[in-house]
């Protein structure tokens, strides 16, 4: 798997950000909403597991369900 460019990334959160803007979604619900698709993501790809680390930021990890991974 190789990384994205800080470019990317960058062009990325924009447009979740704008996004997130223009349906008027508060924190909790943005929150909510990336890591349900981030999830979905993972099963779809077929990742069971997977973790990222931002450095000086902290740690995301995803584990599905053993019946969906």
């Amino acid at each position: 798997m190789s990384g994205i460019s800080e470019e990317q990334l960058q062009e990325l959160a924009d447009a979740i950000a704008d996004k997130c803007d223009d349906m008027g979604l508060d924190h909790e619900q943005i929150l909510d909403g990336i890591a349900s698709t981030l999830l979905a993501a993972a099963a779809t790809f077929g990742v069971p597991k997977f973790n990222k680390t931002l450095e000086s930021h902290g740690v995301c990890v995803v584990t599905l369900s053993e019946d969906l991974g």
